[in-house]
């Protein structure tokens, strides 16, 4: 972020900050006011061509539950040299991408670490990486941005004003446009908040493509209660207080507002500009699941994807989907809260 964003973020939850997340606070006040010149400084010298940018085709968006599939099917997508997409140092730093590369690129490659805390992924500087992230740079709004003051995001509305929905679309495009003047590329992109936009990106970007992938809640809900623990723990400038049952009502009720969006917009998708498919179906055959999404865009070069995709698993063959342990009284919950998703996708109720 820049500097005076991250200071309004500070000061929005006035400035609650555990005494040993104070080292992180200073870090990025100091990394801010380098965001803020360097913003400057790419603004300058590339904001009219960013304004004048056109994609180079409408982007296709992975969309779906947090722990449903999004990043693996994100990942299979872009092995296709004819796509660009946002990688970790891009969606981190959306202010000054186009200016500090080749000072900074090197600098988060050796930051990050090799695999992802939540389920033991491959990580790196170029790998893909979500472009709500790029959202919180841009101070647009986002719900990552709850990821500061945890224990403060079961406060946050879950359901955005129109004035937000507006700022974000806005913000997305001057992204896409910075990185069409990057890449010069066709976007793949990937953010589960993209789920209840849909409506909203398919307006901005007349035959926009969507993806949707779907999982057995059972596996989703316990998955995603240690994705928000472990990026709180880390990322956060409060000590995570919450119970579990305090995540896991988070939990459902975030997903209930999502699906409500979703059910009510995809039919308003155009026919063959949205596909569904199951994290179950990618993982038992992801050649012919990636086939089906190509087919169904009528994206050409599948025939070199392939070997791409055998490729990607045999290198991976050791990691293997968690599947957290669950309570019967979780499962209880996520039979009763998560009913229209099992309806939906072809889920059964599981009896624990």
């Amino acid at each position: 972020m820049n500097l005076g964003p991250y200071l309004g973020l500070l000061a929005q939850h006035r400035f609650r900050i555990h005494p040993i997340k104070w080292p992180m606070f200073l870090l990025g006040a100091g990394v801010s006011t380098v965001n803020s010149l360097l913003s400057l400084t790419q603004q300058v010298i590339y904001g009219r061509r960013i304004e004048r940018t056109e994609l180079v085709a409408p982007p296709i968006f992975i969309i779906g539950h947090w722990r449903s599939g999004t990043t693996l099917l994100h990942e299979l997508l872009t092995l296709d040299d004819q796509f660009s997409f946002p990688n970790n140092f891009d969606s981190f730093t959306p202010n000054h991408l186009l200016v500090s590369r080749r000072i900074f690129y090197p600098v988060v490659y050796l930051l990050l670490p090799g695999k992802r805390p939540m389920d033991g992924m491959s990580l790196g500087a170029s790998s893909p990486q979500e472009d709500d992230f790029a959202l919180v740079s841009l101070n647009a709004p986002t719900m990552y941005r709850e990821i500061a003051f945890p224990n403060d995001r079961f406060a946050a509305e879950l359901e955005p004003s129109e004035n937000d929905r507006i700022r974000t679309i806005d913000n997305l495009e001057r992204f896409f446009k910075i990185l069409t003047l990057r890449y010069q590329k066709r976007l793949v992109l990937k953010s589960p908040p993209h789920t209840a936009r849909i409506k909203d990106l398919a307006q901005r970007f007349p035959g926009a493509k969507f993806v949707h992938i779907s999982r057995d809640p059972s596996r989703i809900v316990p998955s995603t209660a240690r994705l928000w623990r472990t990026l709180d723990d880390t990322q956060g400038f409060q000590l995570p207080r919450y119970s579990d049952e305090k995540i896991f009502g988070y939990i459902h009720q975030r997903q209930k507002s999502m699906y409500r969006r979703y059910f009510l917009e995809r039919d308003q998708i155009p026919s063959g500009d949205l596909i569904e498919v199951r994290f179950e179906d990618l993982i038992a055959d992801p050649v012919a699941t990636t086939r089906h999404v190509y087919e169904t865009f009528s994206l050409n070069g599948f025939e070199e994807m392939e070997s791409k995709i055998r490729s990607y698993f045999s290198e991976r063959s050791d990691v293997k989907p968690s599947t957290p342990s669950r309570s019967p009284e979780l499962q209880r919950s996520i039979n009763e809260h998560w009913r229209e998703y099992l309806k939906n996708f072809g889920y059964s109720a599981e009896d624990r």
